[in-house]
């Protein structure tokens, strides 16, 4: 909240700092770190003295390095404390000094760079997106000072622009990361397959559910589903446990998977992926993740060449049916080639029921009793697979609606602030009107910053594609944009 006098909250005036400096270090294409320990030649750098920020190749209109410090302070002799530590810093340390502070100083007779409250205000106007991710405010709830004050943010705040200009700094700073193999990641999600011609899950759901009717496995399928529960999770948990047969059960999934599946085709998600990889395939560290059993990208890479790893675990049982040993299925050669990560499951194309691998078949991860023993697992592959990825990479987030809890969870834990994640989403969606027709629509300018408020806590930046069909538009420009 705010205070009396407009002063930012201590933790408001950290994370809107934060989120307007690596938005600015964006903009500039110029590296910037937080909670940095910089090396010095005395007592400083022995004393493991970390700055709030620091921009090793200059920022602003500094080309040498520059310190940041962020004071929030009453104090009345606070000009005296940033004169004291720009003199140590001085001694210390061949780089500029910038002091950001949430209040009003009278710093102009110090030969120092102070940014105040004065500063601040500006950027409220300047980074409105920034100012209600972080104070996770409603303009339209709460106070501010004057009307005309709350007229003016609500205004910048709702600019049908403003998603435009985030696009653009977003995807300027996926391609440096790109081109300067800082490690990013793809994490893959339903959406790629589906225009690959396989079924989403409540398809798929659906799907099993006219089997069972058609062969007469229950009475009243309808009325069993909504008793156990009616989630997509108790539906397939009771649809494993009404066929009993787990290869005809893995076959049901493998129909819905690759009996439409479409003619490969560059222009396509997947074809854009794929070129995607082949460019980050210097990057040691870059790698891809995926939450969908098909195996339709390695069929991608495989047709532009890139030599591809497909890994997943799966759950074997012994024949006594209680010792039990997770087996880690791997196709390819993990050091030489892309490491692709199927951390639900992997169920590769074959030609006939017969031919499903046992390893695969166990490996899928669709009912409530896989996901309760995944994720009560927290040291399993899967576990460890995806929070290394959230920790380690820059993610950038395809197909993915980011509704599992279970995904979120880990997301949340891992978070960092600002946001170095990123995802896209598309503005039309679905709707239903008075006379119950589906149609077409578009979330609102107000409604796009909320979604963008939610998951900037989970630390996810989002970029705004006009629909799905916008996006392998998208992903062709990026391809075409990097060195």
């Amino acid at each position: 909240m705010k205070e009396q006098n407009g002063k930012l909250s201590r933790d408001e005036f950290i994370s809107f700092v934060k989120a307007v400096l690596k938005k600015k270090s964006l903009e500039e294409n110029k590296p910037l770190y937080f909670e940095y320990r910089v090396s010095g030649n005395s007592k400083l750098a022995e004393s493991a003295r970390r700055f709030d920020a620091f921009a090793p190749d200059g920022f602003f209109r500094y080309q040498e390095p520059v310190i940041f410090e962020f004071i929030d302070s009453k104090s009345k002799q606070l000009e005296k404390r940033i004169q004291t530590i720009a003199d140590d810093y001085r001694k210390n340390y061949e780089a500029e000094t910038i002091f950001i502070v949430n209040a009003r100083t009278s710093a102009e007779e110090l030969d120092l760079t102070v940014w105040d409250i004065n500063e601040i205000n500006k950027w409220i106007k300047e980074y409105p997106a920034e100012y209600g991710h972080v104070c996770s405010w409603n303009i339209d709830r709460k106070r501010t000072t004057q009307d005309k004050e709350k007229f003016q943010i609500s205004e910048n705040l709702y600019r049908d622009d403003l998603y435009q200009k985030n696009n653009d700094i977003y995807t300027n700073a996926i391609r440096t990361c790109i081109e300067e193999k800082k490690g990013v990641a793809i994490v893959l999600g339903a959406g790629v397959s589906k225009e690959q011609g396989a079924k989403t899950w409540d398809e798929l759901l659906r799907e099993f559910q006219t089997e069972i009717e058609r062969q007469h496995l229950l009475d009243d399928s309808e009325a069993v589903f909504q008793e156990v529960g009616g989630t997509s999770l108790t539906t397939a948990q009771l649809c494993k446990d009404v066929w009993a047969d787990e290869k005809t059960f893995a076959w049901q999934i493998h129909q819905s998977l690759y009996d439409k599946a479409r003619e490969l085709d560059v222009n396509t998600e997947l074809g854009e992926i794929a070129q995607l990889a082949q460019k980050c395939r210097k990057d040691q560290n870059f790698r891809i993740l995926t939450y969908n059993y098909d195996d339709f990208l390695e069929q991608y890479l495989e047709w532009r060449g890139v030599k591809c790893c497909s890994m997943f675990t799966t759950k074997v049982r012994y024949s006594n049916g209680q010792a039990s040993a997770d087996f880690y299925g791997v196709n390819g050669q993990p050091n030489q080639s892309l490491r692709l990560y199927h951390v639900h499951g992997f169920l590769p194309k074959v030609a006939t029921k017969s031919q499903l691998d046992t390893l695969h078949i166990r490996s899928i991860c669709l009912t409530e009793a896989d996901y309760n023993m995944l994720y009560n697992q927290p040291y399993s592959w899967p576990i460890a697979s995806q929070l290394s990825f959230f920790r380690e990479n820059i993610c950038l987030f395809i197909g993915c609606s980011l509704s599992d809890p279970n995904i979120r969870r880990l997301l949340e834990i891992t978070a960092y602030n600002p946001p170095k994640h990123y995802a896209i989403l598309p503005m039309m969606y679905k709707s239903t009107d008075a006379s119950g027709a589906v149609v077409p629509k578009q979330f609102t300018t107000k409604d796009r910053l909320q979604i963008e408020n939610h998951f900037y806590r989970i630390g996810i930046n989002i970029l705004w594609v006009r629909d799905y069909s916008a996006i392998p538009e998208w992903l062709h420009k990026l391809n075409r944009s990097i060195v």
